[in-house]
């Protein structure tokens, strides 16, 4: 007789279970749309910039960007199940792994420039974008990279994401008690919050934007290596932005600097 009687742990998994079959997934509400949209921009992300991890074998161009690629898909994954403060998370480590990939390409980048002059040495410059990519102070390299990428069409884009990071920051540190998960029990997630994952699908889509942006920026200096990324590439993409100047500005940043 008492070898029917479950014990707890198994009387709460089998109840987790039937939390998983009743499970509904914002990609089947009217949210759907929104989801689409962003899916679009990551899957666009990863296929127009999958030849970076050929860089600087040697570097770490690659590990980066897989590694952005990997906490971007994850994230929305973790948003579409309304894990939203976990998505936000892995959000964050999307936006620092893109940083790291940044300096990392704008390292590749130097040496190449420098090579073309005939210079082989390890330049102050190189260094620091070497010791910068690796630093464990993240404040010293949102610092770094603000002033690095001063005066560049992408300037702007680089800061919406260190203001996000700062947000996204709070998260992670769980320093405020409007940060705390709300939700206590299993079943508080399949319970959704309409304001909570539109604001949050908008940060999401805001990051994968300026990212594409920013990506196009570093192709420019990347034609040499097979990276030619053109226009044609990004219709659909500059249609959805609510603001596409920044890919003329980018535009016409380097047609102007070969004409020179």
């Amino acid at each position: 007789m008492t070898e029917d009687i479950k014990p707890n742990w198994k009387l709460d998994f089998e109840h987790y279970e039937k939390l998983l079959n009743d499970r509904i997934f914002y990609t089947n509400t009217d949210q759907r749309e929104k989801f689409i949209i962003i899916y679009n921009k990551i899957y666009l992300y990863t296929t127009l910039t999958n030849s970076f991890t050929q860089l600087d074998r040697r570097g770490k161009v690659g590990g980066f960007f897989n590694e952005c690629k990997n906490n971007l898909i994850i994230s929305y994954d973790l948003a579409n199940v309304n894990y939203i403060n976990a998505s936000k998370q892995l959000l964050r480590s999307a936006i620092e792994s893109f940083f790291r990939l940044s300096l990392a390409i704008s390292k590749y980048i130097e040496y190449k420039e420098n090579v073309k002059q005939g210079i082989y040495s390890a330049t102050p410059t190189l260094r620091d974008l070497k010791r910068m990519q690796d630093t464990h102070k993240i404040g010293n390299l949102t610092r770094y990279l603000l002033g690095y990428y001063r005066e560049v069409p992408v300037e702007a884009l680089y800061e919406d994401l260190c203001n996000i990071y700062s947000n996204l920051s709070s998260i992670v540190h769980v320093n405020k008690t409007e940060n705390f998960t709300p939700h206590r029990y299993l079943e508080d997630y399949i319970r959704f919050n309409q304001d909570a994952i539109e604001l949050h699908l908008a940060q999401l889509n805001k990051v994968i934007d300026n990212i594409i942006q920013i990506i196009y920026y570093f192709s420019f200096s990347l034609v040499e290596e097979g990276i030619d990324i053109s226009k044609r590439n990004l219709v659909e993409f500059e249609h959805s932005l609510d603001d596409n100047s920044y890919l003329d500005l980018i535009d016409e940043y380097f047609n102007s600097t070969s004409a020179r």
